[in-house]
């Protein structure tokens, strides 16, 4: 039922929106907040699904451990690199197949989480949303506020 390439393609297209990524880079960098795991509980919300309040602990231990360990050395090299080597004479491709190698793994951590929720109940999404599981009241109306033109 929850498929891997859907839920990839729904969050290149949900991410894409005006000022989402700015939004969701905000709550990763100033609230700790995990992306994939804000995509997904989105993902879950326009299947209609929900997901136990239990089962996204389970999935926020599974973001941070692979945060921790695989996405936060990545940045922190990327960030090196631009940082100290971007007169590197092939910066800009090693900048790049670094950006690939980093959405493999965003990619991966997708994956995961979908595993995870493998092994939980999903119910019919009654109302509201499943972020409400994981963000506050204040990050998700700045999630979701109005895009100023």
């Amino acid at each position: 039922m929850l498929s891997r390439q859907d839920f990839w393609l729904f969050s290149c297209k949900f991410y894409s929106r005006p000022e989402m990524q700015a939004r969701l880079l905000a709550l990763q960098d100033n609230g700790s907040k995990n992306i994939n795991l804000c995509l997904l509980l989105c993902y879950l919300d326009k299947l209609a699904l929900t997901v136990e309040p239990e089962a996204v602990s389970t999935l926020i231990e599974t973001c941070k451990h692979f945060d921790e360990i695989i996405l936060q050395p990545q940045r922190r090299i990327r960030s090196l690199l631009k940082a100290q080597h971007h007169h590197y004479e092939d910066y800009q491709q090693l900048r790049a197949a670094m950006l690939t190698a980093e959405l493999e793994l965003e990619k991966r951590q997708q994956a995961l989480l979908l595993e995870v929720l493998q092994h939980s109940h999903l119910y019919p999404l009654q109302q509201g949303s499943n972020l409400r599981h994981y963000l506050s009241d204040n990050e998700y109306t700045v999630l979701f506020a109005p895009v100023n033109d």
